[in-house]
């Protein structure tokens, strides 16, 4: 993950301690952020395979209190926990897309520790399935940096019924022009510049020496 914010990332780790690193997986936009698309985030969010009410239990004993918040799944709402952890809010989210857990990578840095993010498909899933105006733009903008899971997202908004939304955002060039700074910074880091080369050292000629006087 570059240009992480640091104290998002070590108050995500430690509620992934809390919860179990294997049971948790990074998303919202720290996850955005790790498959290349930087934004700001105002908070931390995290998704669980376990019940919440037992991720609930984890968090309290892990010194994080949480509140259940339900959602009204006639309306496409869904319960998820909400807390503070070191001054910044978070949520866990129950499993609301299928995860491939085997294959959610871990967060670059000694720092992240064992902290492991949702993979890039899965993320577009949630983006997707969540349909707001900025997880569309964060679909459309991933999409564009990875452009082998278009077809794919194209189907995921198909069945979520937002094709045309999410096409708008594809095509949009406000959209296409940030992914392609952000492909430009990627390659920019990528071309390490070469050894200094040692300047040749030219010999100074030497001052003839005046005759002394006897």
């Amino acid at each position: 993950m570059r240009r992480r914010p640091a104290r998002f990332v070590r108050a995500a780790r430690k509620i992934a301690e809390a919860l179990g690193t294997e049971d948790c997986v990074l998303v919202g936009g720290l996850a955005v952020m790790a498959h290349g698309f930087v934004r700001g985030t105002r908070d931390v969010d995290l998704l669980t395979r376990l019940r919440l009410s037992e991720a609930r239990t984890r968090l309290e004993a892990g010194g994080l209190p949480t509140r259940l918040l339900r959602g009204d799944p006639l309306e496409g709402g869904f319960s998820c926990l909400k807390g503070e952890c070191d001054g910044l809010p978070f949520d866990v989210l129950p499993q609301l897309v299928p995860v491939h857990w085997e294959a959610a990578p871990r967060v670059e840095g000694r720092s992240a520790g064992s902290l492991r993010v949702v993979p890039l498909g899965d993320l577009l899933a949630l983006k997707l399935k969540a349909q707001g105006p900025k997880d569309l733009m964060d679909a459309a903008i991933l999409v564009l940096l990875h452009p082998e899971t278009e077809a794919r997202s194209l189907e995921l908004a198909t069945a979520y019924r937002v094709l045309d939304r999410f096409e708008h955002w594809l095509r949009s060039p406000r959209t296409q022009a940030q992914a392609r700074e952000e492909a430009e910074f990627e390659r920019r880091r990528a071309v390490k510049p070469g050894p200094k080369r040692a300047r040749a050292k030219v010999p100074r000629p030497k001052r003839p020496r005046k005759p002394s006087r006897g």
